[in-house]
């Protein structure tokens, strides 16, 4: 019950970047801060502060990469939303983050391949991938 924000503001970031190709800042910071009281409330905030320093240096070291990839090749790679709602599914959960991201990145990959389109927007397959993720882990 305690991450219903969370995923309310997950959902809506992508169907938002399915329209328009960005997620606002507003709704982002709604989405980590959402993810950061969730965790506090559930699993204290020890590890919830631990989840989001985690969140800042895998976020910080994205950003660092997509700065140099733009720097050396001259064309935009991951967007800076996409950072962003990485930032939030750390906070949340720093290795399903993680993981979700990855997956996420090769099934954009093969849908691009497929529709023969130059790029697509994450978030779509991201959260979707991420929800899944945290159904499973919680089952197991």
């Amino acid at each position: 019950m305690v991450y219903i924000p969370f995923w309310i503001c997950a959902f809506a970031g992508a169907a938002i970047d399915i329209r328009e190709r960005r997620f606002p800042n507003a709704l982002a910071a709604a989405c980590a801060v959402s993810a950061f009281a969730g965790v506090w409330l559930d699993r204290g905030l020890n590890t919830a502060l631990d989840h989001a320093c985690f969140a800042v240096i895998v976020c910080l070291s994205l950003v660092l990469t997509e700065s140099l990839w733009r720097r050396h090749r001259q064309t935009p790679g991951i967007g800076m939303g996409d950072a962003k709602a990485l930032f939030a599914l750390c906070t949340l959960d720093p290795l399903g983050g993680i993981v979700a991201f990855a997956a996420a990145l090769l099934v954009l990959a093969l849908s691009c391949l497929i529709t023969k389109s130059r790029s697509l927007p994450l978030l779509p397959f991201l959260v979707p991938i991420f929800a899944i993720i945290e159904v499973v882990g919680c089952t197991l």
